[in-house]
C-alpha cells in the first residue's frame, strides 16, 4: 500500500511538472513604452533615451543599425519593444528588440 501512494505521489508530480512547462512554454512576455526618442549627456559620450509623456526618461540600449536609425530620427515618437530593463549608474536602461515609429 505505500508503495502504490509513493509511486502516485511521484507521478502527480511529475504530470504538475510537465503540464506546468508547457503551459509557460512559447509565451514571449512583450514589454511596450511609447516616447519621444532623445538625445542625451554631452559629446563624445551622447546616448539615446526615450522621454515618456511624464517626463521619465530611460537610456536605450540596442543594436548598431538600430541606434544610427533612432539617432537619425530624434523628436520622433516611437513605441519601444524591450527585452529587459535594468538600472545603470541610478538611471533606467531599456534592452531594445524592436522600435516602431507612432505618428502623433
Amino acid at each position: 500500500m505505500k508503495k502504490f501512494n509513493f509511486s502516485s505521489i511521484i507521478s502527480l508530480m511529475f504530470s504538475v511538472l510537465v503540464i506546468n512547462a508547457c503551459c509557460n512554454c512559447g509565451q514571449k512576455q512583450d514589454n511596450y513604452l511609447q516616447g519621444q526618442i532623445v538625445v542625451v549627456e554631452n559629446d563624445p559620450f551622447t546616448r539615446l533615451a526615450l522621454k515618456l509623456n511624464n517626463n521619465s526618461v530611460y537610456f536605450l540600449e540596442c543594436n548598431e543599425k538600430l541606434n544610427k536609425e533612432l539617432r537619425q530620427k530624434q523628436g520622433s515618437f516611437y513605441s519601444i519593444m524591450f527585452r529587459e530593463s535594468k538600472i545603470e549608474n541610478g538611471f533606467p536602461v531599456l534592452i531594445v528588440e524592436e522600435a516602431l515609429p507612432v505618428n502623433k
